[in-house]
């Protein structure tokens, strides 16, 4: 079957099951439709199978607790797994922005192809199916403008046009269609971007020393790393160990009570942290790039950078404490989740560098593996029906709860504050009963 007629029937399909409907069990079946289209077009793709069960997964993720974190979930998934079809052993990072550039780039590629190729002439359309569209489109454009004329002249055959209602005929509708018809253009004819993955595949994880024996001068200018690098660390490991002192006091003396305050200095600290790490990850990225790590003395300097990290895990702790006492005092949000996540995150930044250091890694190594966490949380994150566990944390943990808060969240938690109203009035009616 041609590609354009698949491509117009699976558009059709993505219109029918998308187009003013919400996203439910359509969502589920259309990630069927997009499985089975790919499957059939990459037989020998089996590396793929299991991207693809994650993509109908989170599907039925959306259809089970549909928020717009899920749903934004479920799109990455799909980026994912169309990149993973086009080079199922891409890195994760590379799939994505291939997945991500091939929703857009693939049919303008394809038109550069066909308007740069010699010989396109050949394998066009021959030149009697040329003359029969063409034909068709004159025909088409004569019909209607001599229609427009006999109209003036003819009350009947004015009655006649006057008749035909185009009405059924919704723009957006169409709009719609067109978009999904260009989506699954891209899925069945995707572009395959060789220099990237070519790239990709040429790099490794484990960093190579540049010659078998450094020269003087290579010693020389290892060695003034070497220093500035001890210096450095030696400066930051003091300034982070004076801090977590201090740290440690504040969670001693501070008082929860004072919510705003807390709150200002939990959430400062976490993107204080997070700022901090990424800055100090660069600057062992720096000094870790390459002969360093190869270094006759680069076991003292790697000491440093261990006390470091390990410093820095403490520092997680802090703040994860921190994020937790304001939890159990207030509630949970969306807000105080994600800074459980950002020390997720920065907890596997500082275990990967920590790898990376002492695996004599690649800065690919940790892109790649970072990724890899990030997507897993992600995932993982899908399968939990937020929405549903803040409210029974709130309502059964919390003295004094912000309804309002909750109720916002959405219709998912609609019955959990039915059944807590009827609860809360019920004692109401008992209290006061004579």
């Amino acid at each position: 079957m041609n590609i354009h007629i698949k491509s117009i029937s699976a558009s059709l399909v993505f219109s029918v099951l998308l187009y003013s409907k919400t996203m439910g069990i359509n969502l589920v079946l259309l990630s069927l439709v997009i499985i089975s289209l790919v499957l059939l077009e990459h037989k020998s793709q089996k590396e793929t199978i299991k991207y693809a069960l994650t993509y109908l997964f989170t599907a039925l993720m959306v259809f089970l607790d549909p928020t717009n974190f899920k749903v934004f979930v479920h799109a990455m998934a799909f980026l994912l797994y169309m990149g993973k079809s086009i080079a199922p052993k891409n890195s994760l990072y590379l799939s994505w922005f291939i997945g991500l550039t091939n929703m857009v780039l693939a049919s303008i590629h394809q038109l550069n192809s066909y308007l740069t190729k010699e010989d396109h002439k050949n394998t066009a359309v021959s030149s009697k199916t040329k003359t029969i569209l063409k034909a068709l489109g004159i025909a088409l454009g004569l019909i209607i403008l001599f229609s427009l004329l006999y109209q003036k002249s003819n009350p009947v055959f004015s009655g006649l046009i006057s008749a035909i209602n185009f009405d059924f005929l919704s723009f957006p509708w169409l709009l719609f269609t067109v978009f999904g018809y260009f989506i699954f253009l891209h899925i069945l004819k995707p572009y395959y971007p060789e220099t990237l993955i070519t790239l990709d595949h040429a790099q490794g994880n484990t960093l190579k020393k540049s010659t078998p024996n450094f020269s003087l001068e290579q010693n020389k200018k290892l060695a003034e790393e070497y220093t500035l690098g001890s210096i450095i660390f030696i400066a930051l490991n003091s300034l982070l160990f004076i801090f977590l002192i201090t740290d440690f006091i504040y969670l001693i003396d501070t008082d929860t009570s004072t919510n705003s305050e807390y709150s200002k200095s939990v959430h400062q600290g976490v993107y204080a942290l997070l700022l901090s790490i990424i800055c100090a990850i660069a600057i062992i990225l720096y000094f870790f790039r390459g002969d360093l790590n190869f270094y006759t003395k680069s076991k003292n300097i790697k000491i440093l950078c261990y006390i470091w990290i390990a410093m820095n895990l403490i520092l997680v702790l802090f703040t994860w404490y921190k994020n937790y006492t304001y939890v159990a005092t207030l509630g949970l949000t969306y807000k105080r989740i994600g800074v459980f996540v950002y020390l997720l995150f920065i907890l596997a930044g500082l275990c990967t560098t920590y790898l990376k250091v002492s695996k004599t890694k690649s800065f690919i190594y940790l892109i790649r593996s970072n990724v890899a966490v990030i997507f897993a949380v992600l995932f993982l994150s899908a399968i939990i029906p937020w929405d549903k566990s803040i409210t029974y944390y709130n309502l059964n943990t919390i003295e004094n709860v912000d309804i309002q808060y909750l109720i916002d969240l959405g219709n998912t938690n609609s019955i959990q504050l039915k059944k807590y109203s009827e609860k809360k009035k019920a004692g109401r009616n008992i209290l006061f009963t004579p």
